[in-house]
């Protein structure tokens, strides 16, 4: 009974840590571009027409990922929130849930494998690590994908320790889940893991219980309908887009802009798994020594030590020379890696080891922290309202991870564990409660659908058309809505028909405004068309590294406004109209 309610107990802990993390900011922080956008956009769709097949974004199919997130997402909506308020936490719920499992889930594979103070010790700092934090603030895959992810590694954890049956369809579940969540993702770790562990065991026998029949039914019953309902929709389009136009073209070379040689992982993960990377080169030393234990090769701590290794190194290094690199490609390696750190400070705190590792991880630990807090002054000072008490957090942000540091540095494991979990545990607080949403240089879709709020133009919008083909980022079909016309400008210009209270929205900062703006003239003067300037947005689109200089422009019938100077004709300047009004420059030092 002790042993349950100590269990209890933990597993509360961790689940209010994980909260404490991920509900700072989640309604404050806004859209972000352009993968969240592009996931509640299509979602929003998915409300809006009732078809929970096809996913799409506006009137383009996107045919890249399983339906299961955006199922996720319309449940929550519809529970929490309402389709016409554009309320994106409530596309977040999903992950917040999913960063619970995530937790308890590695919680419980490490508990089975290394016992319960590496386990808590190890979930604790996945709960804070930076990256993770990040995927659960996010309406999209990962956080997903690494709940039921880390369901399987727990399942495995269980047959590893003659676990039977119902690990067997537990694990089939987990898997069939992630699979309807990103296709193939954890089915090709699976494949890598498995390898390498027969590779170096030459025994299988513990995967028995794998192929009790009700757990692959599961698995069939989970992937098939969907799975037969699109390729009937589509022809078989979805899989061959899927597949050859996002799988394979990120397999063979660089795509959408996201380059990165081979070590960029090991370069990178010092920031994604930060604080816990304090304790990674301790955790790996553990995990070799113990793994490669000749005496004791079937021991329980040799056994779970090369299921970990297995889980996450194979995946790990292919990635490492997979072209096209992003940060949380890596994620769902990270409940392994973060098990073995948390052994590492169980061991630590017992014994005086893994002297020149510590002290390197402590250093690096100290390096990284430094910058993240230099960072976010930088961001707050050039993009965000800089408030004077931001200096005094993140300089004890400072002072946090140099006391853990130090404690680290004189094999002080536990007070070096509790300065790290503390330094996160601030500055995530501060960071998603605070900075990110103060940001406002930043959030241009934001400030358009404020801007509409106060020339009284409800969104999203139905009953008039607003034409942005400069500015096309997907958070504003989101923020003002689904019928908002974007793509490229010589397209939407030969089949436009804009009416008087119609909107154009044209970016004053692009080099080719001009001639389009003569263009649009030509095409508005046919229909007696003037455009009024209501307003001027000026920001950063950090999805492009571009400054925006955003006019919000109304068509009315030239005879309407006789005093204003409006694109009637083509313009023999660039400076084709007045602003009426015009927002202060955030850019801009106040007088």
């Amino acid at each position: 009974m002790n042993n349950i309610n100590q269990r209890i107990r933990d597993m509360v802990m961790l689940a209010v840590l994980v909260l404490a993390m991920a509900l700072p900011g989640l309604a404050s922080l806004p859209v972000i571009d352009r993968d969240e956008a592009r996931y509640a956009q299509a979602t929003v769709q998915m409300l809006e027409t009732g078809d929970y097949i096809n996913i799409r974004f506006q009137d383009r199919a996107r045919n890249k990922k399983p339906a299961g997130a955006y199922w996720a997402q319309v449940v929550s909506v519809k529970l929490f929130s309402d389709v016409e308020k554009r309320q994106i936490w409530a596309h977040r719920i999903p992950s917040v849930l999913a960063a619970i499992l995530a937790i308890l889930a590695t919680y419980w594979a490490g508990r089975g494998l290394l016992g319960r103070e590496a386990s808590l010790y190890g979930s604790a700092l996945l709960a804070v690590s930076f990256i993770f934090v990040f995927e659960a603030h996010i309406a999209k895959t990962d956080a997903l994908l690494l709940g039921f992810s880390a369901l399987v590694l727990s399942a495995l954890a269980v047959l590893r320790n003659g676990g039977g049956r119902k690990a067997g369809v537990l694990f089939w579940f987990g898997l069939g889940m992630a699979v309807m969540i990103k296709g193939p993702i954890l089915p090709f770790l699976l494949v890598l893991c498995f390898a390498a562990l027969l590779i170096w065991e030459r025994k299988a026998n513990w995967m028995k219980p794998l192929m009790f029949w009700p757990g692959p039914l599961l698995f069939l019953l989970i992937i098939l309908p969907w799975t037969i309902l699109i390729w009937r929709e589509t022809g078989g389009a979805f899989f061959t887009e899927a597949i050859g136009n996002d799988l394979t073209p990120k397999l063979q070379g660089v795509q959408e802009n996201h380059p990165g040689p081979p070590g960029y992982y090991a370069g990178t993960i010092w920031l994604a798994f930060w604080p816990a990377c304090l304790f990674l080169l301790p955790g790996l030393v553990f995990a070799f020594r113990a793994a490669k234990n000749k005496v004791g090769f079937d021991a329980p701590v040799a056994k779970a030590t090369r299921l970990l290794l297995c889980w996450a190194v194979p995946f790990f290094l292919v990635l490492e020379f997979v072209p096209t690199k992003l940060p949380h490609y890596t994620l769902i390696a990270f409940p392994a890696f973060a098990l073995l750190s948390g052994a590492a400070v169980a061991t630590m705190i017992k014994v005086n080891e893994f002297v020149f590792t510590r002290r390197l991880g402590a250093v690096i630990f100290a390096v990284i922290s430094i910058a993240l807090a230099a960072v976010l002054l930088i961001a707050e000072s050039y993009f965000g309202n800089f408030p004077t008490w931001s200096f005094l957090v993140l300089y004890s942000g400072i002072l946090l991870s140099l006391f853990a540091s130090w404690s680290l540095w004189k094999g002080r494991a536990l007070h070096a564990f509790v300065g790290a979990i503390t330094t996160a545990a601030l500055l995530n607080f501060f960071t998603y409660q605070f900075t990110l949403p103060s940001l406002k240089t930043l959030q241009i879709s934001a400030q358009a659908k404020e801007a509409f709020a106060e020339m009284n133009i409800p969104t999203p919008i139905s009953n008039m058309t607003v034409l942005s083909t400069q500015f096309t980022e997907p958070s504003l079909v989101y923020r003002l809505g689904t019928g908002i016309l974007l793509g490229k400008a010589d397209e939407r210009l030969a089949a436009l028909d804009l009416r008087a209270g119609d909107i154009v929205l044209l970016d004053r900062n692009r080099k080719e405004t001009e001639d389009y703006e003569m263009k649009l003239a030509e095409k508005l003067a046919q229909a007696e068309i003037c455009l009024t300037n209501l307003q001027t947005i000026k920001g950063f689109n950090y999805a492009k590294g571009d400054a925006v200089k955003l006019e919000i422009l109304r068509a009315e019938q030239c005879s309407a406004q006789p005093d204003t100077q409006a694109l009637t004709t083509v313009p023999t300047t660039p400076k084709a109209f007045e602003p009426t009004t015009t927002k202060p420059d955030p850019l801009s030092p106040e007088p």
